[in-house]
């Protein structure tokens, strides 16, 4: 199949890089060009002709020899010629002698697995080539499915600091234009974690709504009009059964028995099954319908906190399970949290950490969940512990209004120094609405009335 001659010295300049080596960085070659300077080169290059250029060769294998000894100063290279090689065959050998390396980057070991398929490998082949494991090399080829160049230009950021951990996070995400849109929009490692949780997060609930309606519209049960959304917190709609999304679907749906035609709306975080209240006779006075207004703003204030609390609880659950990487001054956080914890009047419990872990109320549970839950509490961390309390603090003090909904600065400024907390472990607002009810901005608040 091939015709091998036997080794022979060529002039460096004459050796080139194949063109379609995975291999594009050949990293920090100082030490072999100091070894090559006293040794020379002591194993042989593996080189083929360039079609249509007498004399030239490109490397297979033997890269970053060539690339030492052009620091070396040497002038010729030791080189076995393999000729007769199909474009195939080349890059079998330059995949298989590059992909068992430590140094590739993650860009390139997801360029080569998917090159190695596309020449016509199997998984196992690969596997069985370049030692890999199948799953090892599925994540990879996942890899390759991202926008190549996006991957590439957050790859070569040294303040973005992309890690594979990072990118298994962003595997869970199965729409590859939501990987995409994250990759792209993602301003460090940690915010791309958190993006990728939180999409993951949002696609379940999505999966466990679908699944949800299509259980419901058989018992005949219809989506609520458009118009229910905005009026949800207005009195027009009563809601008669919630089903928690992020939580697994039931296996049967049981409804109370109601006169009034159902319907189901999903609401953030939750899938309600409404039915609209009948109007009623008499006309409201001015202040009653100041005060229905007020109500309903004050609802719809509840609703956005009530979010940005679970998404709290579930972003603090993945630090503290390791989903979220530490950060390296945890120092600094503990000060943030003693800060936040000195604004919202923080109060210290060891069952507050307990808590935590209880899906219940303590007096509701069982034996076997109330020890299982201080073993939990057991093993954290005092930064942990201390996250827990925040959290804990920011649920109480989860209301940065007045009694006439006048915002209240200081209760506004001591929530969001409680989410400066976890900044640097990637939180973000996924919705503008839940930063404005927290510094004031929101249209939902009153103005204050000047005496």
């Amino acid at each position: 199949m091939e015709e091998r001659k036997n080794i022979v010295y060529i002039g460096i300049d004459h050796i080139h890089t194949h063109p379609e080596n995975p291999r594009k960085d050949l990293g920090d070659l100082t030490e072999l060009a100091e070894s090559m300077k006293k040794q020379g080169c002591l194993q042989n290059l593996t080189v083929v002709p360039v079609e249509g250029q007498p004399g030239e060769y490109y490397a297979l294998i033997g890269n970053r020899r060539h690339g030492a000894s052009k620091l070396a100063g040497l002038e010729e290279l030791p080189c076995r010629i393999a000729e007769g090689l199909s474009r195939k065959e080349q890059l079998s050998i330059m995949l298989e002698e590059n992909m068992q390396r430590s140094d590739l980057t993650i860009y390139e070991q997801a360029q080569g697995f998917q090159l190695m398929l596309d020449l016509g490998d199997t998984e196992e082949q690969i596997a069985e080539k370049t030692g890999f494991s199948k799953t090892t090399i599925r994540r990879r080829l996942n890899i390759a499915k991202l926008n190549q160049d996006e991957l590439k230009k957050k790859e070569q950021d040294e303040n973005f600091q992309l890690t594979l951990k990072d990118l298994y996070e962003l595997e869970k995400v199965k729409d590859i234009k939501t990987r995409d849109k994250i990759l792209r929009e993602a301003t460090s490692s940690r915010d791309l974690v958190s993006r990728a949780q939180a999409a993951a997060a949002e696609a379940k609930r999505n999966e466990n709504a679908k699944k949800l309606k299509e259980m419901l519209k058989k018992k005949g049960i219809k989506a609520a009009p458009k118009s229910a959304e905005n009026e949800i917190w207005s009195g027009k709609w009563n809601t008669i059964k919630e089903y928690e999304l992020d939580k697994d679907v039931p296996e049967q749906i049981k409804l109370p028995k109601t006169e009034e035609e159902k319907f189901f709306l999903v609401y953030y975080r939750s899938l309600r099954i409404i039915t609209k209240i009948p109007k009623g006779k008499r006309e409201l006075s001015p202040w009653e319908k100041e005060q229905k207004e007020k109500d309903q703003a004050k609802r719809k204030i509840k609703a956005i906190l009530k979010e940005s609390s679970a998404r709290r609880k579930e972003f603090l659950e993945n630090i503290i399970s390791g989903k979220i990487s530490p950060v390296k001054d945890e120092s600094e956080v503990k000060e943030k949290i003693w800060e936040a914890m000195m604004a919202l009047g923080s109060y210290i419990y060891a069952s507050t950490v307990r808590d935590f872990y209880l899906k219940k109320s303590y007096y509701e549970s069982s034996p076997e969940e109330k020890k299982a839950a201080d073993e939990s509490a057991g093993k954290l961390s005092s930064l942990h512990q201390m996250m827990i309390i925040l959290h804990n603090s920011m649920k109480i003090c989860n209301e940065p209004y007045d009694y006439n909904l006048v915002f209240n600065k200081n209760k506004g400024d001591a929530l969001l120094k409680g989410y400066e907390v976890f900044e640097p472990y990637g939180w973000y607002f996924e919705d503008e609405k839940e930063r404005q009810v927290l510094d004031g901005t929101s249209e939902l608040y009153r103005k204050e009335k000047k005496e």
